[in-house]
């Protein structure tokens, strides 16, 4: 279990770090940029409607995802 959990926190340093500066050095916008640029600086609105957008974000992700599809399904 302890290693399990080592694991996780090495990927997650890893993305982290390393994926963060793999995406700068390639120019590619992080999400915090995209939505700077969508919503412009961060005031009390626009932190609020941004909150909302990475909800419905990571509810997709989560629960969207990982429903099982009909076709696969033996008769």
């Amino acid at each position: 279990m302890v290693k399990k959990n080592t694991l996780y926190i090495l990927i997650l340093m890893i993305g982290i770090f390393v994926f963060n500066g793999i995406l700068k050095w390639l120019n590619i916008p992080t999400y915090d940029q995209i939505l700077e640029t969508m919503l412009g600086k961060p005031d009390t609105s626009n932190i609020f409607i941004a909150l909302i957008i990475t909800g419905i974000l990571i509810y997709l992700i989560i629960f969207g995802i990982s429903k099982p599809q009909k076709f696969f399904r033996k008769r």
